[in-house]
């Protein structure tokens, strides 16, 4: 159980402590270029963990498979912002989170189906089917050839990298069977120190990694703030209701699987009116409205009961998923274009480090209040207490983003722009 808990783990701190680097190297050697890379060696390393013959084979693909993602995710992203004009950003990146919410809710199910009828091996050689037509629609983008002046920050990547793996690790790895509880802040203090350490590199290099100048822009740090706190909310009671629904009510995988579907189901419709509306009204308004509703929705669980029934959960999921779907797209957008046009792939990956953290930080914080085989039902309503606050927080950072006015003051002018104002 120990090992196998790394399958998960090694992949959320890879993910997590990679994806400001790969979007750093995306700006400097080309965004289609380490998109294009990090699926290609992605689907290598589908294969070699569809094939492993040791668990330890298994983990280290897993962990290849995080690091080639971390690689194309930001750098998609960053496209994104470089290709679509700035008016439809907010709806291209709610039509991306649809995509998203319809591959959390389809993936359980399939991946229930191929283990059960083929082999656990199937999940993974199914991703085959998607990659590759990936790969092949990758090959169609317009080429970037970044910014390549100066030296690479070789130093500052070896400690971005220390302090987020140790971030990682320190919120994670006291879980685990047979590991002394000291690691933990023993991990703690190697990411603080590295943290330090890769401040001042940061001053010190023209052109460091990791901009830590992001954070002092107006909208990025509320935005990563609010992902943060968001997906700390959604992802830990993805992983708690379950294990309430089938201690405490006797629920089967398959009722389980169903009811977490309508909340992913709101997020398929609602990530693109979330996007549609940050284009016509400004970041702030749905963003605060959507983490508005989350909060609404964790209401009732705080007061959680073993007799509740089944509509109960299913009106307060259907809340829940609105309030995420219409917020999604608001948030990153919010973020992505307060970074200059150059420091787009950064700041794609350092978003979305923020949100794996608030996933490995909801995780550590359900384990440290959950105990035993059979959690009490008071533990339950601690931890949805807590999940409370962290949804009212993210309120008051949504209602830091920029007002409609700041969001559009400095337009973001796609290649498809430029070349219809040149040809006129």
């Amino acid at each position: 159980l120990a090992w196998g808990s790394w399958i998960v783990i090694s992949y959320l701190v890879a993910m997590a402590a990679v994806q400001p680097l790969g979007g750093s190297l995306g700006d400097r050697y080309g965004r289609q270029r380490l998109f294009l890379l990090g699926l290609t060696v992605f689907a290598l390393a589908t294969i070699v963990a569809a094939l492993a013959w040791r668990i330890e084979v298994l983990i280290v693909a897993r962990t290849l498979q995080a690091i080639a993602g971390a690689a194309a995710i930001p750098n998609g992203t960053a496209l994104v912002r470089g290709l679509i004009p700035s008016a439809r950003q907010g709806r291209a990146f709610g039509t991306i989170g649809a995509g998203i919410a319809i591959a959390a809710a389809l993936g359980p199910p399939l991946g229930g189906i191929l283990t059960d009828t083929l082999g656990w091996r199937w999940i993974f050689a199914a991703n085959l089917l998607i990659i590759v037509p990936a790969v092949t629609l990758g090959l169609r983008l317009p080429a970037d050839k970044g910014a390549r002046a100066g030296r690479f920050d070789i130093l500052g990547s070896i400690l971005l990298t220390m302090a987020l793996v140790s971030l990682a690790l320190s919120l994670t790895i006291w879980r685990l069977d047979g590991v002394p509880l000291i690691m933990a802040p023993v991990f703690a203090a190697v990411a603080m120190a590295s943290g330090i350490g890769l401040r001042r590199q940061s001053r010190r290099v023209e052109r460091p990694v990791l901009n830590l100048g992001l954070f002092r822009r107006k909208a990025f740090l509320p935005a990563t703030l609010t992902i943060l706190l968001g997906n700390l909310t959604m992802y830990t009671m993805l992983l708690s209701l379950p294990i309430f629904l089938t201690t405490r009510q006797g629920w089967s995988s398959s009722q389980i699987g169903l009811l977490l579907a309508a909340m992913s189901a709101q997020m398929v419709v609602f990530s693109p009116a979330g996007g549609w509306l940050s284009d016509r009204y400004g970041r702030r308004m749905p963003a605060v409205i959507g983490t508005l509703l989350m909060a609404v929705g964790v209401v009732p669980y705080m007061f959680i009961a073993s007799s509740w029934s089944w509509p109960i959960y299913l009106v307060t999921l259907t809340v829940v998923g609105i309030g995420i779907g219409l917020s999604a797209a608001p948030v990153q957008t919010a973020a992505i274009e307060s970074a200059p046009q150059a420091e787009t792939g950064q700041a794609a990956g350092l978003f979305s480090t923020m949100r794996y953290l608030g996933s490995i930080s909801g995780a550590g914080i359900m384990a440290a209040i959950l105990t035993g085989s059979i959690p009490a039902v008071s533990e339950f309503r601690l931890l949805y207490v807590v999940l409370f606050l962290a949804a009212c927080g993210s309120i008051l950072t949504a209602r830091r983003l920029p007002a409609p006015r700041s969001t559009r003051t400095v337009p973001v002018v796609s290649p498809v722009e430029q070349q219809g104002s040149a040809r006129s």
